[in-house]
């Protein structure tokens, strides 16, 4: 296991919206675990937490993709901002800023020796969901990660916010990208039908 901190942002929503790229700087940090040691290079998963930070959630599926022999960078978006948990103040932290650690996170392990750059992707949890399935939209990649030559190689988000509507959200990356949610999430059926007609 590795503690690996790195520069990243902390932007409005609305400033990560116009793409602008001199908000706060802030470092934070991300955990990257091996499922072995020797110079084999690995597929990784880097991880984004949700509302209540790193919890069990995160850390199961950590070690779920490490006994598949896949590597995991979790990253904590909210310690180096000062923030505990925005379950009950999400205005603590802008619903994107993740999506700038993600970018970052890629652009720096992109150049870790036991890493296969080619075979990265991204996976979130609620907050972190949204963050990674938005990540796959290739107007926020221009603005955002234009200087890393790595792309994500999937994009997997699990119960995501999905409740905003951004300018171009069908131009998204060729990678896959794939959403997951409980039916206890989904609305009753009748107020799909009410909604789709």
């Amino acid at each position: 296991m590795e503690i690996i901190p790195f520069v990243s942002e902390t932007v409005t929503d609305q400033e990560f919206l116009v793409g602008r790229e001199d908000g706060t700087p802030v470092t934070v940090a991300g955990e990257l675990r091996l499922p072995r040691s020797g110079n084999e290079r690995f597929p990784l998963v880097i991880l984004l937490h949700g509302s209540g930070g790193i919890g069990g959630f995160v850390t199961d599926w950590e070690e779920q993709f490490l006994a598949m022999g896949v590597a995991t960078f979790v990253i904590d978006s909210f310690t180096g901002r000062g923030i505990v948990s925005t379950i009950n103040d999400q205005s603590q932290a802008g619903r994107l800023v993740q999506m700038e650690d993600a970018y970052r996170a890629l652009a720096l392990l992109e150049k870790h020796p036991r890493i296969d750059s080619g075979r990265v992707m991204l996976m979130g949890l609620s907050r972190g969901g949204q963050s990674a399935l938005y990540a796959s939209m290739t107007r926020f990649q221009r603005m955002h990660a234009a200087g890393s030559a790595a792309h994500f190689a999937a994009y997997v988000a699990f119960y995501p916010d999905c409740s905003a509507t951004y300018r171009d959200e069908q131009d998204i990356s060729a990678s896959p990208v794939r959403i997951f949610v409980s039916e206890d999430r989904l609305p009753p059926i009748q107020e799909l039908k009410k909604s789709s007609g």
